[in-house]
């Protein structure tokens, strides 16, 4: 699942992962990213905004699993991998929340930098578990770069030698003057280094702030 939505604090976006399949899945998939649209613009804080998606994923969870046998996703096991971001106004910065999401990449002038997240928290529709909840972390972003966002379908892809695909490694020393030849790099080099169809799969989302400072 993945979103993007303007708002008074910047320009917001999602990128999540749900753990399951089946109805069960589309449901909690809609319920997220009915939550980040509503939040996204009336949240100040952008780790709020994944609160509340936590918060309405585990309400979703209950009504669902309230004497309900023979569910498809046991009760717990419906949660969503997710990272959260927002572009403040100018640009200059980007601000990342991570629920237990793999880390997003910044590729600028044909250097790539996996953004590493230090604080990450655990997967949205869990609560907390005893752990604060991680505030957002801010990163610079140059004029051109591009941020790429993806799930694991992309870092757990393997080859035939049972190698994962690594964005750092695979798109090293390449330019990309649109986030669409972003993605279209990413989608081809993934399908070569798998040889075809993969068992996961795969969401993507770029953003680029534009090669003049100031726009």
């Amino acid at each position: 699942l993945y979103a993007v939505e303007e708002s008074p604090w910047g320009v917001r976006f999602l990128v999540g992962d749900v753990r399951g399949k089946g109805l069960a899945a589309v449901r909690t998939a809609a319920v997220a990213l009915g939550a980040f649209r509503e939040a996204a613009v009336r949240t100040p804080r952008l780790a709020e905004v994944a609160s509340e998606m936590d918060r309405s994923l585990r309400r979703e969870e209950r009504q669902r699993t309230e004497g309900a046998e023979g569910a498809e996703n046991p009760e717990g096991e419906g949660f969503t991998t997710a990272v959260l971001g927002e572009f403040a106004p100018g640009l200059r910065t980007v601000r990342l929340v991570s629920r237990g999401h793999p880390d997003p990449y910044l590729l600028v002038a044909g250097a790539v930098r996996r953004l590493a997240v230090p604080h990450t928290g655990v997967p949205l529709g869990l609560g907390d578990l005893g752990a604060p909840a991680p505030g957002a972390v801010g990163f610079p972003v140059p004029p051109g770069a591009v941020l790429l966002l993806v799930t694991d379908g992309v870092t757990e892809a393997r080859n035939a030698a049972g190698e994962f695909y690594d964005p750092e490694r695979g798109l090293r020393g390449r330019r990309f003057d649109s986030p669409d030849d972003a993605l279209t790099a990413v989608d081809r080099d993934v399908h070569a280094w798998t040889g075809g169809p993969r068992d996961d799969d795969m969401a993507l989302l770029a953003l680029m702030r534009p090669p003049k400072a100031g726009r």
